[in-house]
C-alpha cells in the first residue's frame, strides 16, 4: 500500500514537473519571439517606399524614409516593436479599461478616469487635429498596426495570456491628454486646504500651505516685464485661488539657455531635464526623424508620433511644468446645479457581470462620487464639482507639436503654441542665429473675488520674453513672473532649485557643454546650505545625535553617494518634518507625511516657530529641542537599520532609484523587468531624485527623466542621456544599459552628419520594405 502511495506521489510529481517545464520552455519562446527585430529585412504594406531604421551602439533609432508618412509609419512599427506594452497601459488606463485586464482592484482607478472624461476628450482632440497632422498621426498609426499584425509584441502578453487591440488615432490622442492630467497643477491643493480648514487656524493655514517665498528668484525678470508690459499693478489674487503649497511632490523640471554672450562659442546654450515618475520601460523615447523639412532629434512618448523635447536643423527647446492652477475642486448646492448624467459600462477581469457607472455632470465639470475619490473635509450635503482646463474644449495640441518641431524661429515657436491648451509648459528656446527666448502655451484661467473663472489670459499676454537683459533664462519650478507681470499666477512651486541654477549660471562670464553637464548632476542642496547654520544650533542628547552634528558641521551640503552625511541630514528631516506638524494635524497627519521644504524653513529660520512646540504637551519646546530630539530619533532608527558604525553609512547603498514596471514582483521572471541602481541628491538639488517620507525606505521614484544639452554653434555637438534604456523588452541589451550611465552623469551624442550607407561602427539596420 505505501509502495502504490510512493508512486502516486512520485507520478503527480514527475506530471507537476512536466507541466512546469512545459509552461517554462513556451514562455521562454514567447519571450525570444516577440524581442524587437535589430536589423534584415521586414515587408510592411502600410509603406509607399523602403525606409530604414538604423539602431546606434545605445539603441537609439535613426529613421531615414523618401516621405514623411513613411517615416512616421516607421516609428509606428520601432515604438510597437519596443514599447507597445508601455503603449497599452497609458491606453487603457486613459480609457478606464485596467479592470478588464487586473481584475477588480483597478475598478477605482477606472472610475475615476471615466469620471473626468477623458475618452470623450480625446474624441474631441482627433475632431480638432488638421487634416495634414492627421496623416501624419495616421502613418504612425498605420505603423503600429502592422507592427501588431506580426504577433508576439511583447512578452507581457504571454504572463497575461492576451493580446492586444489595434490602435488608432483616438489612443494617441490619449498619450497627449495623459501628460497633461500628470502635470497639471490645483486638485491637491483645494484638496489639502478642505482637510485643514478645520484643524488649523488661519494663521497655521496660510503658515502650512505657504505662497512661494519672497527671497526666491522668479524666472522672468522685473526689468524683462516691464519693458513688455510698462508700470502695471498686478491684478488682485482672488482668496480662493491662493496657491496651495510648495510642489515637492508634483511633477517638476530644469531647463535653462544663455545666449552667445554668456557661452564660450559665441551662440547660445540649452539644457533641459524634466523630472517625472521612473518606470521601466523609460516615459521617453529618442529617436533621430530624417523629415522632408530635416533632421528632428529629441524625446518621443511612445503611443504619439511627435518629437516633444529636441532640436530641429534650426533651433532647440525644453520645456518645464509652469506649476499654474488650472484644476478647482469646488462645493456646489445641488438643488442650485443642473446636473446631466451618462453611464459607461466597465469590463472586470473575472467577473461575468460588467460594473454600471453613472456619473453626473454640471456645467463645470464632473461630480466626484465619494464612492471613488476622497472626499474628506468638504461638506456632505454639496456635491463636489471637479473644474479643469484639461479637459476643456478646442485642443490643438497635436497641431501644436508638429509646428513646434518645424519652428525655425522664435516666432514660429510662439505662434505654434496658439492652439495649446494644456499641459501648461514653461517653454525654452534657442536658435542658431542666436536668440533665446521663452513662451508658455494654455489655458490660464483668470479668477473674481469669488474664485469663479471669469476667462483665460489672452495668448498674446502670457507669459513670455525675447532676448532678456540678464543673458538667461533658467526654470527650476520656481515662480515665472512677480507683480511687474499684469496678472496673478496662483499654482504650485519649488522653491531651491532656482536659486542655486542662477547662482552657479552667475559664478562664469562664459559657460561650456562641460560646464552645462557639471550643472545638471549638482547634488549641492540650497536647502540643506539655508538650514544648516539652523540646525547646527540643536541640542540632540544621545551619543550619535551628538557624533551626527558634529558630522554635519564641517559637510559642504553636499548629497554625494560615497559618505555618510547626506543620509544623516535625510533621516533627520525626515522625522524632524513629523515632530514639527504631526501635533497639530493629529488624525491627518499621516495624510501630509511628505517633505514641504519652503514651510520647514520657514519654521526653523522664519516667523512660524511656534510649530516647533508639541501642542500635546505642558512643556513649550523650542525649535533647538523639538530638532535635538528628532536628531536623536532619527539616528536610532538609522543605526538600528544600518548599523551604529556612520563611517560605513553610504547614501548610495540606501538611496537608489527604481524603475519599477508593474511586473516586477512577479516570482521567478519579475527581476527581469525592473531596473535599479543607486543615486546622488534628494528632492531639493538640480540632480533630483525624490524618496517617499511615507514609504520608509530612501528608494527614489521621481527624478530626471531625460537630460539634454544644446550647442547652437553645432547642433551635433549636443549631448542626451535618459534612463534606464531605450527598450522595454527584457531580453533586449537596450533594457536597462543606460541606468548606471545616467546615475554617473554621462552622456551620448546623435548626430544628423551620417547616412544609412555611412552609419557608425556598432550600427544596426533594419530594412522596411513595401510589399
Amino acid at each position: 500500500m505505501n509502495t502504490w502511495i510512493i508512486r502516486i506521489l512520485l507520478a503527480a510529481l514527475a506530471l507537476s514537473l512536466i507541466c512546469v517545464l512545459g509552461v517554462s520552455a513556451w514562455m521562454v519562446e514567447r519571450f525570444h519571439a516577440s524581442k524587437p527585430r535589430q536589423s534584415g529585412e521586414v515587408t510592411l504594406s502600410v509603406l509607399d517606399q523602403s525606409a530604414h531604421v538604423v539602431r546606434d551602439v545605445n539603441g537609439i533609432a535613426h529613421i531615414f524614409g523618401d516621405s514623411d508618412a513613411d517615416v512616421m509609419a516607421a516609428l509606428g512599427y520601432v515604438h510597437a516593436s519596443e514599447r507597445f506594452f508601455q503603449m497599452d497601459m497609458a491606453r487603457r488606463y486613459m480609457r478606464g479599461e485596467l479592470s478588464a485586464l487586473f481584475g477588480e482592484d483597478y475598478l477605482r482607478a477606472d472610475a475615476q478616469t471615466r469620471t473626468y472624461g477623458f475618452r470623450r476628450l480625446t474624441d474631441e482632440i482627433v475632431a480638432n487635429t488638421s487634416a495634414d497632422t492627421r496623416a501624419m498621426m495616421q502613418a504612425y498609426i498605420d505603423g503600429v498596426n502592422a507592427r501588431l499584425a506580426e504577433g508576439s509584441v511583447a512578452p507581457e502578453y504571454a504572463v497575461l495570456r492576451t493580446a492586444p487591440e489595434a490602435w488608432s488615432l483616438e489612443d494617441s490622442a490619449a498619450i497627449v491628454v495623459l501628460l497633461a492630467h500628470d502635470l497639471a497643477a490645483g486638485a491637491s491643493a483645494d484638496m489639502d486646504r478642505a482637510l485643514l480648514d478645520d484643524i488649523l487656524s488661519a494663521e497655521q493655514l496660510a503658515q502650512f500651505t505657504m505662497n512661494f517665498p519672497d527671497w526666491a528668484p522668479t524666472m522672468l525678470k522685473a526689468e524683462d516685464m516691464r519693458a513688455r508690459f510698462g508700470d502695471v499693478q498686478t491684478l488682485p489674487l482672488s482668496e480662493p485661488a491662493q496657491p496651495g503649497a510648495q510642489s515637492d511632490n508634483q511633477p517638476g523640471s530644469n531647463a535653462w539657455v544663455v545666449s552667445g554672450e554668456r557661452s564660450e562659442t559665441g551662440r547660445p546654450l540649452l539644457a533641459n531635464d524634466p523630472h517625472l515618475g521612473l518606470s521601466t520601460p523609460a516615459i521617453w523615447y529618442y529617436v533621430r526623424l530624417n523629415l522632408s523639412y530635416g533632421p528632428v532629434i529629441g524625446g518621443t512618448v511612445p503611443g504619439s508620433p511627435f518629437v516633444i523635447l529636441g532640436r530641429n536643423a534650426h533651433a532647440a527647446w525644453g520645456f518645464t511644468n509652469t506649476g499654474f492652477d488650472v484644476i478647482d475642486i469646488l462645493e456646489r448646492d445641488r438643488d442650485a446645479e443642473e446636473i446631466t448624467t451618462r453611464t459607461e459600462t466597465i469590463a472586470i477581469k473575472g467577473r461575468s457581470e460588467a460594473y454600471e457607472l453613472t456619473i453626473e455632470e454640471t456645467g463645470d465639470g464632473p461630480v466626484l462620487d465619494p464612492q471613488w475619490f476622497d472626499l474628506r473635509g468638504f461638506d456632505e450635503d454639496a456635491i463636489v464639482v471637479r473644474r479643469s482646463t484639461v479637459t476643456a474644449p478646442g485642443n490643438r495640441v497635436a497641431d501644436a507639436t508638429l509646428a513646434i518641431m518645424q519652428a525655425q524661429t522664435f516666432d514660429e515657436f510662439v505662434e505654434a503654441g496658439r492652439g495649446w491648451t494644456a499641459p501648461m509648459q514653461n517653454m525654452h528656446f534657442a536658435s542658431v542665429d542666436g536668440t533665446i527666448g521663452y513662451t508658455t502655451a494654455g489655458l490660464l484661467p483668470i479668477r473674481d473675488e469669488r474664485g469663479e473663472w471669469t476667462g483665460f489670459i489672452p495668448f498674446d499676454e502670457l507669459p513670455r520674453v525675447r532676448n532678456p537683459e540678464g543673458g538667461f533664462i533658467a526654470s527650476g519650478n520656481n515662480l515665472v513672473a512677480g507683480p511687474d507681470y499684469p496678472y496673478p499666477l496662483p499654482g504650485s512651486y519649488a522653491t531651491y532649485r532656482a536659486p542655486r541654477i542662477e547662482r552657479e549660471l552667475n559664478a562664469r562670464d562664459r559657460h561650456t557643454l562641460e560646464s552645462f553637464a557639471n550643472l545638471q548632476m549638482d547634488v549641492t542642496s540650497e536647502q540643506a546650505l539655508r538650514l544648516l547654520p539652523v540646525l547646527l544650533g540643536s541640542e540632540p542628547e544621545s551619543q550619535l545625535g551628538a557624533e551626527a552634528l558634529a558630522r554635519l558641521e564641517a559637510w559642504d551640503g553636499a548629497l554625494d553617494m560615497d559618505a555618510p552625511e547626506a543620509l544623516i541630514y535625510s533621516a533627520w528631516l525626515r522625522v524632524l518634518s513629523g515632530a514639527i506638524w504631526n501635533d497639530e494635524l493629529d488624525t491627518l497627519a499621516s495624510a501630509f507625511n511628505q517633505p514641504r521644504r519652503a514651510f520647514l524653513e520657514e519654521v526653523l529660520a522664519g516667523e512660524a516657530s511656534a510649530w516647533c512646540d508639541d501642542v500635546r504637551t505642558d512643556a513649550v519646546e523650542s525649535c533647538a529641542i523639538t530638532a535635538g530630539l528628532a536628531l536623536d530619533a532619527a539616528m536610532a532608527e538609522t543605526a538600528d537599520a544600518f548599523g551604529r558604525d556612520m563611517n560605513a553609512w553610504r547614501w548610495g547603498d540606501m538611496h537608489v532609484a527604481d524603475f519599477d514596471h508593474p511586473f516586477d514582483n512577479l516570482p521567478l521572471i519579475g527581476s527581469m523587468f525592473g531596473n535599479r541602481v543607486p543615486v546622488p541628491g534628494d528632492g531639493a538639488t538640480i540632480n533630483v531624485a525624490h524618496f517617499s517620507y511615507a514609504s520608509g525606505s530612501y528608494d527614489v521614484f521621481h527624478a530626471a527623466s531625460l537630460r539634454s544639452i544644446y550647442d547652437l554653434s553645432d547642433l551635433n555637438n549636443s549631448l542626451y542621456m535618459f534612463a534606464p534604456g531605450q527598450s522595454g523588452h527584457p531580453l533586449s541589451p537596450h533594457h536597462g544599459d543606460l541606468a548606471p550611465r545616467w546615475a554617473a552623469g554621462e552622456y551620448f551624442e546623435i548626430r544628423d552628419d551620417w547616412s544609412v550607407e555611412t552609419a557608425p561602427e556598432g550600427s544596426q539596420v533594419l530594412t522596411l520594405t513595401p510589399q
